[in-house]
């Protein structure tokens, strides 16, 4: 993308208790991507949410990164047994960025076959009923500034076990206020 950085530092389990002052002194933040839980963990671990509530810098997350960024966050089955598994949690309280739960890599994902299911079709449908999941091809984000949201690029909903398309590639959406 272009950016520069005269410094920084990866934030870890090997300087975690250094957490505070690592994001308090940091104008861009990154949340990469992983497997959701565990990321989701060491952020609870180091009380990330906490910490960011009076961050005022950018905060950009990627793929796991930004799913954990939602205040209630929808952890999809990605590692074999996690389909089947009665005690695996889909659902997390996340970073409180933003209301909105996003499903990354549409086009890697949408024909993925996991523990025997359909991902999207069978999985991800089923766990939509009452919520509103936001899937994004990659290349597609969302832009959350001052209260509003907004996606920028394709981008679809599903909701309720509903799959519909919301937005082109090159356009944007003003999400509503929830």
């Amino acid at each position: 993308a272009g950016i520069t950085f005269s410094r920084y530092t990866v934030l870890d389990g090997t300087n975690a208790e250094m957490a505070e002052d690592l994001v308090e002194n940091s104008d861009l933040i990154i949340l990469a991507g992983g497997h959701v839980p565990t990321q989701l963990d060491f952020f609870q671990e180091i009380g990330l949410r906490e910490i960011l509530e009076g961050y005022e810098g950018t905060v950009l997350g990627i793929s796991a990164g930004s799913m954990n960024c939602a205040d209630e966050v929808y952890s999809i089955p990605e590692l074999p047994g996690e389909v089947r598994d009665p005690n695996y949690k889909r659902f997390f309280r996340g970073m409180g960025l933003t209301s909105i739960q996003i499903l990354p890599h549409y086009y890697e994902w949408k024909d993925f076959v996991l523990d025997g299911m359909k991902i999207y079709n069978e999985v991800a449908a089923k766990d939509s009923m009452g919520k509103r999941f936001y899937v994004f091809p990659d290349g597609t984000y969302l832009y959350s500034m001052f209260g509003y949201e907004e996606i920028r690029g394709e981008a679809f909903l599903m909701e309720n076990g509903i799959f519909r398309k919301i937005c082109e590639d090159g356009q944007k959406v003003l999400l509503p206020i929830i």
